[in-house]
């Protein structure tokens, strides 16, 4: 019997890529520099995606990451510009930018009252909090979950240790972790204990080791097993 659902955030509850390429642009035009949109977010994306496995890792840090994030993006495109510099004022128009995916707002109203609902990200705690509440969607939320307040990133299953410690009379068995991230979300929660619903919103081959004990491309599916 499941008692606690816990939700990704970025990507699964928010949609960060939207959010990153509004953020991208309004920053790009902030210092003057010309902005294309599709191979200029290729490039982030090629960058920053392997940088957070780093961090799922333990092998590197978020502030590691802020410091050589924009540096290497700027170097990967040819642009003289200062990473850091762009990294702090990026952060910055993050944290107040919160875009829904679809089908998240309705999902968390249908789950608010049958479960124990919980978001856990990887991320900053004040910046997921803020933004969680421009999307409308902390009110639902019993707990609001993040490695920097914890201590861990998933997929360390003392990440989960730490969040069930404020579940009590909750035991792993009965949560489902839900997220996009195979290594981060769905092999974090299993190796927890917890059962798992991979949320694979870009449609990708399902890997022949994939664990996840549900798989879905959108989150009304969600309704259909929880």
């Amino acid at each position: 019997m499941i008692k606690a659902v816990f939700l990704d955030v970025d990507n699964t509850l928010l949609d960060f890529d939207l959010c990153a390429v509004r953020v991208m642009r309004q920053c790009f035009e902030e210092f003057g520099l010309a902005f294309e949109t599709s191979m200029y977010y290729d490039t982030f994306t090629r960058i920053n995606n392997p940088l957070w496995e780093q961090i799922e890792r333990g092998e590197l840090t978020r502030e590691e990451l802020f410091r050589v994030r924009w540096t290497l993006i700027f170097r990967a495109l040819g642009i003289d510009f200062d990473g850091p510099t762009f990294e702090k004022r990026f952060l910055a128009l993050l944290e107040t930018t919160a875009v829904p995916v679809p089908g998240a707002p309705e999902l968390v109203s249908y789950l608010q009252g049958k479960y124990t609902l919980c978001a856990a990200s990887n991320a900053f705690y004040e910046q997921q909090i803020r933004r969680l509440t421009l999307a409308g969607i902390a009110p639902y939320l019993a707990h609001i979950f993040v490695s920097e307040a914890l201590g861990a990133n998933k997929p360390d299953i003392a990440f989960f240790n730490a969040c069930l410690a404020s579940l009590p009379g909750i035991r792993a068995g009965e949560c489902v972790m839900i997220g996009d991230s195979l290594t981060a979300d769905i092999a974090g929660g299993v190796n927890a204990g917890m059962q798992t619903i991979w949320f694979n919103h870009d449609r990708l081959p399902v890997p022949a080791d994939c664990r996840a004990t549900y798989i879905v491309d959108s989150l009304d599916e969600i309704r259909k097993i929880l």
